[in-house]
């Protein structure tokens, strides 16, 4: 099962977006999708695993992502923008998946703590990038 959760985090972003549509609450609704992710992660018994898997979640997830927006590219910007988009959200969301993994990487419990790690990180960078 885990070596298929690169190939379902390229799928996730496709699906959530009707669900933002509706809820507008991305850094919520990306960050649990990321944690059902990320949970199955947790029962490999190497560490240097789990972290390079969720690393590549991170990346295809956010890859997959500005895929999806480059559709509406033309709403918002051009290619520039796509390009802006990909190296600024890639980091963000392999900072939050490994902020999703660290904890629970001491306990399996305290996955819920760095869920929300991951959408206070995701909600602050929504605002700043509001603000630019």
């Amino acid at each position: 099962m885990p070596s298929l959760l690169p190939l379902f985090a390229s799928i996730v972003p496709f699906l959530l977006w009707p669900i933002e549509l509706l809820l507008p609450f991305p850094y919520i609704i990306e960050e649990v999708a990321k944690s059902t992710l990320i949970f199955p992660l947790l029962k490999l018994s190497n560490n240097t695993a789990k972290i390079k898997l969720t690393i590549l979640i991170g990346v295809i997830f956010a890859v997959s992502e500005a895929v999806l927006y480059l559709f509406n590219i033309y709403l918002v910007g051009d290619i520039k923008t796509f390009a802006l988009r990909l190296i600024i959200t890639v980091p963000l969301h392999v900072l939050t998946s490994l902020s999703i993994l660290a904890p629970a990487l001491l306990n399996r419990r305290l996955i819920v703590l760095g869920l929300i790690s991951a959408i206070v990180l995701h909600y602050i960078f929504n605002l700043f990038i509001a603000f630019i």
